[in-house]
């Protein structure tokens, strides 16, 4: 006998390159009604017409608490980039849901494990006790504004709110991201200027994955609720990408290094003196994406019922972003 779904009404929040194509393939599924807010007239987004859209003032409670009344789970797309804002805006949403009476929220995240939720033992019989994973961070600006996110979360999800969350994390896509973030190229030299010469591995996802975790997750509850999941469809590291790179063009790389601890130190010194620009926020980012920490073994894709990671479907991946970064 088929169980009622839980999620049939979703709110989504977020318009951006990653965002848009979460939601039209969240549409396509019709498994939802959903619902976009929108902070400019709505006349002015290109959304799927079986999208309601609704504009909103994130500044106003009560607005914001109309625009949530009814809705199920609410999903954000938000920028993570300096200058943002986005623990402000996300905090807003969470609240208004909670006095709406929303089941789950979704916040931003899709990318690495910024809370330091992978690989914690969370049983005392496992030789864990929830310590914070080895693989996080310290106490760093850049990821500031997810945590502060996850933490408020954390505490409003054990107070009775009603409201739970789930924190989706997919490690680097390179369809978004692209090769020239955290690695550096001339392309008429053919040189390649690599994070600690190309050597640290990562977990990598596809676009496809990301948007298949937000169906299986929106499905599931509340099985999966007030948890942090991880996804992958392979891992690699700059040297095989290289070896890529150089069998599509046909011709050899010189390959040269830099220090992500060099890189990031510096970063650090800027940040303790209140300057948070692009070159900060890549100084930190590049140890997380692609240093050696975002390195998932034990993810949840087949627990979700996704495809399991295997070395030929990072490698279809990897194979489509090196020929769009050799097109330029």
């Amino acid at each position: 006998m088929a169980t009622t779904p839980v999620i049939t009404n979703v709110a989504w929040y977020g318009t951006g390159k990653i965002g848009l194509q979460a939601l039209n393939h969240l549409a396509s599924t019709s498994l939802f009604n959903i619902t976009i807010l929108v902070r400019k007239d709505p006349s002015t987004y290109t959304i799927p017409s079986t999208v309601k859209a609704r504009q909103i003032d994130l500044t106003s409670h009560s607005s914001l608490v109309e625009a949530l009344t009814g809705i199920d789970a609410v999903v954000v797309f938000s920028s993570f980039e300096p200058g943002h804002q986005q623990d402000i805006l996300q905090i807003a949403l969470i609240n208004a849901a909670i006095a709406a009476g929303v089941k789950l929220f979704i916040p931003s995240e899709w990318a690495p494990d910024t809370p330091g939720g992978y690989g914690v033992s969370k049983d005392v019989e496992d030789g864990g006790f929830g310590r914070i994973s080895q693989t996080a961070l310290g106490p760093t600006a850049v990821a500031g504004t997810k945590r502060a996110v996850h933490n408020y979360l954390l505490a409003r999800s054990v107070e009775g709110s009603g409201l739970s969350f789930v924190s989706i994390h997919v490690g680097l896509m390179p369809e978004v991201l692209g090769l020239k973030i955290f690695a550096k190229f001339d392309m008429d030299k053919r040189i390649a200027y690599l994070p600690d010469g190309g050597i640290p591995r990562f977990s990598i996802a596809s676009h496809e994955t990301l948007q298949k975790a937000l169906v299986a997750v929106l499905q599931t509850y509340p099985s999966n609720k007030n948890s942090f999941l991880y996804f992958r469809d392979g891992e690699t590291n700059y040297l095989e990408i290289m070896e890529l790179i150089e069998k599509a063009s046909g011709k050899p790389w010189t390959v040269e290094s830099f220090s992500l601890a060099k890189q990031k130190k510096i970063a650090d010194a800027n940040l303790r003196e209140g300057k948070f620009g692009w070159d900060e926020f890549v100084g930190v980012l590049s140890v997380w994406f692609v240093g050696g920490l975002t390195v998932w073994k034990n993810v949840d894709n087949e627990r979700l019922g996704l495809e399991a990671p295997s070395d030929e479907k990072g490698r279809r991946l990897l194979e489509d972003t090196v020929k769009k970064f050799l097109q330029g």
